[in-house]
């Protein structure tokens, strides 16, 4: 729900300091774990600390972001907007390089990891692009779903990396091969990785709360992040692969499996699919009343992602251990996939259909009472094309018809800020809103402005 909400100058909200001591203490963490760990020899949890610029680059370009949604001159906004992408772009470039320094793309080369990653960016698209489109009533505009995956793609992936090694460092080195090396790995993967992409949602919840406006704006965010970090994950698998299997001459298929497992199969069926519990957890807690309610759900959220991740990686362990086959190893990773991840996406996909129908009624609801009030914003023929993808998208055709993109776009604003307009009157109906009562007023007239 993007508008000029009208803030007070000096407002901020709480939810805004509680983001910056979460980002705070998480800092800390990183600096002095890592710069700790350079004492300690060659380990990869040194990685972190050349990863550590990568970490700020995105969270400042994250708060220019917020900025610009709500700075009332467009001048401004899109200054910000232009100096947010660039430090993406260089935070995403920097933590590439610690990647093909210090972890599985070094062995390989940087040839190879940019190839993999080209290989991994058509099938990454295509699934952002699946998962938006589920929200019908009221897409998640695309920056901030492209910031959710770098978050993803970068943050989540740097937690992710210090938690693991830090275990590794600690336990796993202490037990030998076997069930416990099994479980601590399982244990490991399932705790530290859905930890980091949590963590991950929970902050852009924190700072973007404007935005989850429900369940499904929870799972659209939440499998945002996990395919960033599938993003991420994919590449390293890739070259390490390719490095293993380069010696036999079978690099590049090694490589390929990686990429049929991780990007085709494992797009929705996998980290997607985990994280987005996490932030169907966050979307639940939006429209609670009470905070341990609220603490309850979100915690919920993340035990069901560590349990279906943990499921994933112990039923590998030990039930493709002891298969030699080919064949009977190809049939077992396809029925993991399904008996294993799939129970999960089941509930996301009811999870999903739920939210829908019930936001869905709600838009409907305050749509038509704001066409009833005579102000203009929404007329009583809008309503029905507002609440249909198909006529909206209709509609924005037949303006382009008639005065080319200029009239498409300028369509394309109004449906968005009308829609914004109802979604806005639902959450102060409930009480789940903490911008000032002017924002309603403002968005109207935005409204106005855009007709």
């Amino acid at each position: 729900m993007i508008g000029s909400a009208a803030y007070r100058r000096l407002w901020r909200p709480n939810r805004y300091w509680l983001a910056g001591l979460l980002g705070a203490a998480i800092l800390v963490v990183l600096v002095l774990s890592s710069v700790a760990s350079l004492a300690l020899g060659p380990v990869p949890l040194r990685a972190t600390v050349f990863g550590l610029p990568a970490v700020a680059f995105v969270a400042a370009a994250t708060a220019l972001f917020v900025r610009a949604l709500h700075h009332p001159k467009p001048a401004t906004r899109g200054r910000d907007l232009t100096r947010a992408a660039v430090l993406l772009l260089i935070g995403a470039f920097l933590w590439l390089a610690v990647l093909d320094v210090y972890t599985f793309t070094r062995a390989a080369g940087p040839r190879v990891a940019a190839l993999c990653a080209i290989a991994c960016l058509p099938t990454t698209a295509a699934g952002l692009l699946i998962i938006r489109r589920l929200d019908r009533n009221e897409k998640e505009p695309w920056l901030l779903v492209l910031v959710a995956t770098v978050w993803g793609a970068i943050v989540s992936t740097s937690l992710a990396f210090w938690g693991e090694a830090l275990w590794d460092l600690l336990f796993a080195t202490s037990f030998i091969p076997g069930p416990a090396a099994d479980a601590s790995t399982a244990y490991a993967a399932g705790i530290f990785e859905e930890l980091a992409k949590g963590t991950a949602v929970l902050l852009l919840y924190l700072i973007m709360r404007d935005e989850f406006d429900d369940v499904v704006d929870g799972i659209v965010y939440g499998a945002a992040v996990g395919i960033g970090f599938n993003f991420m994950e994919s590449i390293g698998y890739m070259t390490h692969l390719y490095a293993v299997l380069a010696p036999e001459g079978s690099g590049v298929a090694g490589a390929a499996v990686q990429w049929y497992w991780r990007q085709v199969i494992g797009l929705f069926f996998g980290h997607a699919a985990y994280t987005a519990m996490i932030g169907a957890g966050i979307g639940v807690a939006r429209q609670l009343p009470r905070l341990r309610q609220r603490v309850l759900v979100i915690a919920c959220g993340f035990l069901a992602a560590i349990a279906a991740h943990f499921a994933w990686d112990a039923w590998q362990a030990l039930a493709l251990g002891g298969a030699k086959s080919p064949g009977v190893q190809l049939l077992l990773l396809h029925t993991r996939y399904l008996f294993m991840v799939g129970p999960f996406v089941a509930v996301l996909l009811v999870l999903l259909a739920m939210g829908l129908e019930l936001e869905g009624s709600a838009l409907t609801r305050h749509l038509q009472a704001e066409a009833a009030n005579g102000e203009d914003a929404v007329r009583p023929d809008e309503v029905a094309v507002l609440m249909s993808p198909r006529q909206r998208f209709r509609a924005r055709m037949a303006a382009l018809g008639r005065g080319g993109p200029g009239a498409y776009l300028r369509l394309s604003r109004l449906q968005t800020a009308q829609l914004s307009l109802a979604m806005e009157r639902w959450h102060r109906e409930r009480r789940e809103i903490d911008e000032p009562l002017e924002a309603e007023e403002e968005l109207r007239q935005r409204v106005l402005a855009l007709r």
